[in-house]
């Protein structure tokens, strides 16, 4: 897997998996060989949306201080 791939790409070859896999025309040794890399793309854009998640929480804490803080007046 490429590491340096975004998350946009990693999604797109995702859903094009997805679409090969509903050809019911697929021998099985390819269906079972492409599940395995959507898998691993599924995997990848996980771990990718969660790094997200982080920085959204961290960006959120650092709002929340100027936020809850009284008004200055």
């Amino acid at each position: 897997m490429d590491q340096n791939m975004t998350l946009e790409q990693a999604n797109g070859l995702l859903e094009e998996a997805i679409k090969q896999l509903e050809n019911d025309a697929l021998p099985m040794s390819e269906s079972v060989a492409l599940y395995a890399r959507a898998c691993e793309l599924m995997a990848y854009c996980m771990q990718a949306l969660d790094g997200y998640k982080g920085k959204i929480e961290e960006a959120n804490e650092k709002l929340a201080q100027f936020t809850t803080e009284a008004p200055h007046e």
